[in-house]
């Protein structure tokens, strides 16, 4: 069964960063920034897999 995602909603807060603050972007090691990604990927798909059962519900 193929998925079409239709709507794709991101926010976002930009702002400019300090002396002290672009030092803690710096902190991140590659393993870390994967981590991330990772846990950023597994949240997006349990958000589409329980809209999926929602629809499946009605």
């Amino acid at each position: 069964m193929a998925i079409e995602i239709k709507e794709l909603h991101i926010k976002v807060t930009v702002s400019e960063a300090s002396e002290s603050d672009s030092n803690a972007f710096q902190k991140f090691n590659p393993m870390k920034i994967n981590e991330l990604k990772s846990e950023i990927v597994r949240d997006c798909t349990q958000k589409v897999l329980e809209k999926i059962k929602e629809r499946q519900e009605r």
